[in-house]
Parts: structure tokens; C-alpha cells; sequence
């Protein structure tokens, strides 16, 4: 029945539902007791779990177990009948969540995502049988668990107010567990101060004091606990304290693989004594997997580390051996920042000392364990799991070519743009002899110091195979025959130290260019071919590699003339190749021997066609190699990368978000200065224009000033002195009736009534009526002439 179908679908007669028992119907409709919510489903945990709960079917794990791990059989009673196949649970567990940053992408996992400020949450939320929040890594997530979890207790307290029975009747049970670290016992003592790696369990965990920097933990995780137990069977509460995961692409571990990767030394803090909890991510799936099927009343403290401990030192060690060239050193707590990306969450993490026991994983949920070895033990296949993941391709390649053309140059420029181990006889031989010198070297304490070749480890472990009368005899017969010239050295010595050499980790995991070696097919077939026991060492069967495992990836061959290469080495001082294989006998000699050994017919190149090994033919026009170098590195693709750090990634966001905060400000400060430019424009324009008018109105003024200047004259001089007159009249004689006498006195002096046009002149018109009537009598007296 769908929630609309519970609106909608008309009751049958005689019975009422009130709108009450509806919402809570339509509530039991969308929610599900398999669907589980996770805080960052983008996150190093929740990605792998859940990768594994998905696909696991709710209620399945309990039911054929028959019911909690807590829940013994008293006497008498008989275990439960297994499960017929009809009634095996079907439904699969349901992801959903938030992400940690609105750019990041859920895996194929999740069924969808949401938003913690939407307005639907707390929907989201109450559908969920399983809320999980982890709070190991982001201190701001802590606030969002407590008000997640209060969400909760709302709905119980909704519940409970409607009355006692409802409370008992309602079905959901909510399960919350909160994902803490490790750091919540930072300063934990010891249980035993004459036994301090005494190891805690989960029924220590009160005994528990947390770091400085993880009070808030702390007191989320008591929040947590106090809570389960006010509500008990209706909201489960559960403590998940989780040693440093590990595995896969690695997360909490980054820093040091990287440093690895990269061939750094790796550093110890304060001799790195101090045990540190691990477990596997796959093992934490499965840990929160058992956890969420068995619901136990008891403990909701519950410990996610490995069965054995492991100490700084075992892991760095094994690290550096397994994907380095064991290259560790010792660094005290005031210079440990000093190291590059160093931070204080790392340092505070592998420092801290404190040896747990996972009693509840071990006896109550009985997983699968990934490995039943620590970290230490298993480092092989974790770096292999890592290098997976992170897709870090091993470069593998053999140079070869003619004398001074430049090889070892050109190795050594790929060996730095991949990250790779350079390899040649003589810096392999150098290696070796270090290694044999210092492994007779035994002191009181174990002593860790930078090391430029094969490391600490590689000695104790010949130690152990070897007597210090074998090791000296190893070394003065590697020494003689270094003094008669290392081309005088065996074939079959070479192969057996070059075999295993190359199949170091180092040279597994990184890859290697192998310089000027091999030269003849018989050298090739010896190192790449079969397993086989050589070089006077007695090495078991497991040591030894498959030529497949060493086999190089790419045979590059610089093409070169005797020209060339000679003309080349005399641009060199004199100095610098005296006593070198480079001076001028020397170099002649191998160039011809070179060409004995290379013809079309018979040379080392046709072995690694015939084993279908790549090879590239390169001919070399300078001394930088800079071409050939490019070529190499279009064939072999781009190095290997790591790609960011979340600490990275997270600043990358935040530039990402102030640069559109700034194109925001920008064009908001743009818009600003476009409307005062245009206010400033309108306030210019209207002040033109108030001046233009203001001098118009000025010149209207002047016109009508002139226009009406002729009528004020002709007013001043003709209508004013006779109206002036008639005032002084009319002032003097006060008639009874000033207007009538007035006009009587103006029409008197008037009587035309032209006074008042502006084209009357009366002066004029006297002179004209002269003129008129002279005229008349000079018309008169010449009539009067003709008759």
C-alpha cells in the first residue's frame, strides 16, 4: 500500500480513522528498518562500507545465527530450527547520506543523496533504521551527530506524550552509532603500571581519557552512551572507537605512502616505541556490518582494532621495506613539523600510545578477518592493494646503446621524472658491499639512521641468514674483483645480485632503469630467463624471482656514430675523463668492442623481441638528450601521481569558493561602478542641460526686453505725459466720478482715439495734415492757372 493509497482509499463503513492513526500509518509506510544513513558517504569509510553493505540482505547474519550474540540458551532449552529457504529475508541494506562537499560524487552505492540544512531531513532521517555518523575525522561533523540523534529522541518523545500504550505498541526501533577515534584514549593510563602493554578492552572504556585536541569526542561519545540507555530498547546507541584504518587506496595513512612512494626518509617520533591501533577498512565494514545484525543490549562500547598490536617502528619499518628503500630516521617531537605536510592531526595520531583489544569483534561477532596479521606483517599486500587503487605503475626499462651516447644521463633524467631506481652494476655492487658492512655492525640498542641504499631492515635479516665469517668473505670477494675492473666481473656473479636486486620492493613497487645492462643475449637469457641459483649466494627457491617479475616494460636503444661519440667526448675536460672508461683508448676499444657484440644479426635486442618486450630506437643528436627524454616519456605515458590529499582537496575547494566569492564581489562591484558612472553621467547631463536652459530662458528674456523696448519708448514718450496730465487733473479737481473723467479728459486731448496705437504720432499727424493741406492749394492754384 503506497502512502497516497493511505489518503485515499475509502474505509469500510463503521469504521473511523482519526487523522492521528493516518500520519502514523503513512509513517510506517516509508520507513525501513534496513535503510541506513551515513554522514560523507564520499569518505574513506563509508565508501568501502558501503560497498560491503549493500550487499548483505537485513536481518539474514542474525537469523541464521539464531539471534543476538548476547542471547545464550538457558539448560534445557533447545537451539532454535534453522530457517526454511520461504522465510529467509530478501531485502538488501539501502545507503544514503550526505557528502562532505557539494562537488564531490557518491559511489554507485548510494542510492541517493541529501542535504542536512533541507527542509525534509528530518523525514530523510526517520525513515532509516540505521543512522551512522563518523566523527573520526572532521571535528565539525560532531554538532551534526547530537542533532541528528536529538531528531530522534523527538520522535520518541512525540510518541510517549500520546500515552504509555502507543509508546510500547510503536515498531520503529532506531539504531545510532557513532564512528569515533582512538584519540578519545590518548591520555589513558596504563591498567597495570608494572604492565603497561597490558592491553583495554571494552569494558575499560570509562577508564578512558582523551587527548587534548579530542575533548569534543569525548563528550559526544558519553552524550551517545547516556542517551541509548534513557530510551533503551526503542533507540540502540553505539560507541565505535576505531584504530587507523588502513587498506586499499589508504587514508588516514596518505602521508607516509606518499613519502614512500617518493623515496623519502621516513620519519619515527621519539624512536617510535609508542603501539598505535590499526585495523583494515574491510575489517571495519565488517565490524559495523556485525554490530548493526546483532544489536547487543550490552556493550554499546565497542573497540574496531586488530587482534595484535603494532608499534610505530613495525609499521614504518615495514613500510620503508616493502615500498621504499628503508630509508627511516629517528625525529624528535620539536622537529617533527618541520617535515614537509607534516600536520598536527598526523603527528597527534602517530603518537599516541595506548594497546586495545577488539574482545567484542573476536568472541561476540566472530568476522572474517581480512588478515589474521597486524599491519606489519601483511605490509607486502597492503602495498599492493595501495598501488592498485592509486593505479602507481611501476616504469621498468632497460637502456641500451654504445659508449658515451650518453645512457647514464638520459637513466637517470627518466629515473627522476618517474620516481623509479636507477640501476647500473657498479651502483649495485657499492649497495650491496654497504649493506654487508653494516650488517657486522651490532649494537646494544637498535640503531635507526638515514641510510642512502637498501636500509636497517636488509641488514637484520642477513644477520639472521648469515654468520658475520660469511658476510666477510662476501665482501672480500665482491672487492677483488672490483680491483680487477669491473668488466672482469663473472657473468654468472652479476646475474645472481642483479636477479635479486631488481626483484627488490623497491623495484617492484617504483619500477627501475637499468643502465648498460644487459649486453649480450647469454647475459639477458641468464637474468630475465628461468630461476636459477647464481652468483655464489645460496638463496632459496622463494627469493629468487621469475624473470617475468623482473622484466622490463620498454628496451630503449640509443643509436649513436662513432663520430658522434667521439666528437662528444673531446668537447669534455681533459680532467674530467682522465682515468674514466671515458678517455680517449679507453673509449675507442669499447666502441669497436660494441659493434662486435651488435649486428644485425646477433644483439642483445632480438632476446626482448623475441619475449615481446617494446623497444625503442632512439638516435641521439646532443648531449642533453632532452628529445630522446621526451619520446621516452610519450611512450611510457605521464608518471604515476597521487592526486590530492583531502587536506588538499579541501583547500582546493576553498580557493574554489573565494574565487567565486571574488568573481561575485567583482561583478557586484562592476554593476556598482556601471550605476554611478551612469548616475554621474545623469547628474553631468541634467547640469548641462539646467545651464542650457537656464541661458535660453536669458536669451527669451533679452528678445522680449528688445521686442517690447519700441512700445515702452512710444508709451514713455506719447501715452505717459498725457496720462501723467490727466492724473494731476483728476488729483487737483477730485471729480465725483474719476473714471468718466479721466476718459472724458483723454478723449478731449484725443479725439481720434489714436492715442493708444502704437503707429500714431500726433506731432505727425499735424505735420502731415500741413503737408496735405498745402499740397490741396498748390492743386488749387493750378487748376486755377489752366483755366
Amino acid at each position: 500500500m503506497s502512502e497516497d493509497q493511505v489518503h485515499k482509499d475509502p474505509e469500510p463503513e463503521g469504521r473511523h480513522t482519526s487523522d492521528e492513526q493516518v500520519a502514523q500509518e503513512a509513517e510506517s509506510e516509508v520507513y525501513k528498518p534496513y535503510k541506513v544513513f551515513i554522514n560523507h558517504v564520499d569518505s574513506f569509510h563509508a565508501k568501502y562500507f558501503s560497498a560491503f553493505i549493500t550487499d548483505q540482505i537485513y536481518g539474514l547474519t542474525k537469523l541464521m545465527q539464531g539471534g543476538g550474540a548476547e542471547e545464550g540458551l538457558g539448560e534445557g532449552e533447545e537451539a532454535p530450527p534453522k530457517p526454511t529457504a520461504e522465510n529467509l529475508p530478501t531485502n538488501k541494506y539501502e545507503v544514503i547520506g550526505t557528502l562532505s562537499a557539494h562537488f564531490k560524487e557518491p559511489t554507485e552505492d548510494i542510492l541517493y543523496t541529501i542535504d542536512e540544512n533541507d527542509e525534509h531531513f528530518r523525514d530523510e532521517i526517520l525513515r532509516c533504521g540505521y543512522i551512522i555518523y563518523d566523527i573520526s575525522k572532521y571535528p565539525s561533523e560532531i554538532s551534526k551527530a547530537l542533532k541528528a540523534l536529538s531528531i530522534l529522541t523527538e520522535q520518541l518523545d512525540e510518541v510517549n506524550r500520546i500515552g504509555p500504550k502507543t509508546y510500547e505498541h510503536f515498531a520503529e526501533v532506531k539504531i545510532f552509532i557513532l564512528i569515533s577515534t582512538m584519540m578519545t584514549w590518548g591520555l589513558t593510563k596504563p591498567l597495570d603500571p608494572d604492565d603497561p602493554e597490558l592491553p583495554f578492552s571494552e569494558v575499560d572504556y570509562k577508564k578512558r581519557r582523551p587527548h587534548p585536541n579530542y575533548r569534543d569526542h569525548y563528550n559526544c561519545e558519553k552524550e551517545v552512551i547516556k542517551i541509548g540507555k534513557k530510551y533503551k530498547e526503542k533507540l540502540k546507541t553505539y560507541v565505535v572507537c576505531t584504530g587507523l584504518t588502513y587498506g586499499e587506496e589508504e587514508d588516514s595513512l596518505d602521508f607516509f605512502f606518499r613519502m614512500a612512494w617518493y623515496n623519502e626518509v621516513l620519519p619515527l617520533f621519539n624512536n617510535g616505541t609508542n603501539t598505535i591501533p590499526f585495523i583494515h577498512v574491510r575489517d571495519f565494514a565488517k565490524a559495523l556490518h556485525g554490530l548493526m545484525e546483532r544489536t547487543p543490549s550490552k556493550p554499546q562500547y565497542i573497540l574496531a582494532v586488530e587482534q595484535t598490536p603494532t608499534t610505530l617502528k613495525q609499521f614504518i619499518r615495514s613500510l620503508s621495506k616493502a615500498l621504499s628503500d628503508n630509508k627511516v630516521t629517528n625525529v624528535i617531537a620539536e622537529e617533527a613539523f618541520l617535515i614537509k605536510n607534516m600536520t598536527q592531526t598526523i603527528f597527534d595520531k602517530f603518537s599516541v600510545n595506548v594497546n586495545m583489544e577488539p574482545v567484542f569483534l573476536v568472541e561476540n561477532l566472530q568476522i572474517e578477518w581480512q588478515s589474521d596479521s597486524n599491519i606489519a606483517e601483511n605490509m607486502n599486500q597492503i602495498v599492493r592493494e595501495f598501488r592498485i587503487r592509486r593505479n602507481l605503475r611501476p616504469v621498468k626499462i632497460v637502456l641500451h646503446g654504445p659508449p658515451g651516447s650518453g645512457k647514464t644521463h638520459l637513466a637517470k633524467k627518466v629515473c627522476e621524472y618517474y620516481h623509479s631506481k636507477y640501476i647500473s652494476i657498479p651502483t649495485m655492487l657499492y649497495d650491496y658491499i654497504k649493506i654487508w658492512k653494516e650488517s657486522l655492525v651490532k649494537p646494544e640498542k637498535p640503531k635507526l639512521e638515514d641510510t642512502e641504499f637498501l636500509g636497517e631492515e636488509d641488514m637484520e635479516e642477513m644477520e639472521e641468514e648469515e654468520d658475520p665469517q660469511q658476510i666477510l668473505e662476501q665482501i672480500r670477494e665482491i672487492e677483488m674483483f672490483m680491483e680487477g675492473g669491473i668488466q672482469n666481473i663473472p657473468d654468472d656473479y652479476i646475474v645472481g645480485l642483479l636477479r635479486s636486486y631488481l626483484a627488490k620492493n623497491f623495484c617492484q613497487n617504483r619500477g627501475y632503469v637499468l643502465d648498460d645492462y644487459p649486453r649480450i643475449t647469454e647475459q639477458a637469457k641468464e637474468l630475465f630467463g628461468q630461476s636459477q641459483n647464481a652468483g655464489g649466494e645460496e638463496e632459496e627457491a622463494a627469493e629468487v624471482p621469475d624473470g617475468d617479475k623482473i622484466l622490463p616494460d620498454l628496451v630503449v636503444s640509443l643509436v649513436a656514430t662513432d663520430e658522434f661519440i667521439t666528437e662528444r667526448i673531446m668537447t669534455l675536460q681533459e680532467e674530467e675523463i682522465k682515468d674514466t672508461p671515458y678517455a680517449e683508448d679507453n673509449i675507442l676499444e669499447r666502441l669497436e668492442k660494441f659493434r662486435e657484440l651488435n649486428t644485425d644479426d646477433n644483439t642483445v635486442l632480438n632476446y626482448f623481441d623475441e619475449l615481446e618486450v617494446d623497444i625503442l630506437l632512439l638516435e641521439v643528436k646532443d648531449d642533453d638528450n632532452q628529445e630522446e627524454f621526451n619520446l621516452i616519456a610519450n611512450k611510457m605515458g605521464p608518471p604515476s601521481t597521487f592526486g590530492l590529499t583531502p587536506e588538499e582537496e579541501e583547500e582546493l575547494r576553498k580557493l574554489e569558493e573565494q574565487e567565486r566569492q571574488l568573481a561575485l564581489e567583482k561583478a557586484e562591484l562592476n554593476k556598482q561602478l556601471e550605476l554611478e558612472k551612469a548616475e554621474d553621467e545623469r547628474k553631468n547631463k541634467m547640469e548641462a542641460w539646467t545651464e542650457t536652459l537656464e541661458k535660453l530662458q536669458m536669451e527669451e528674456e533679452k528678445i522680449l526686453v528688445a521686442q517690447s523696448e519700441p512700445l515702452r519708448h512710444y508709451l514713455m514718450k506719447y501715452v505717459f505725459p498725457t496720462l501723467t496730465k490727466g492724473l494731476i487733473e483728476l488729483a487737483t479737481l477730485k471729480p465725483d466720478d474719476p473714471v468718466d473723467f479721466l476718459a472724458e479728459y483723454l478723449f478731449k486731448e484725443n479725439p481720434e482715439g489714436k492715442m493708444f496705437d502704437p503707429s500714431y504720432n500726433a506731432e505727425c499727424e499735424d505735420l502731415y495734415g500741413e503737408f496735405r493741406r498745402y499740397i490741396e492749394k498748390i492743386i488749387d492754384e493750378h487748376e486755377a492757372f489752366e483755366n
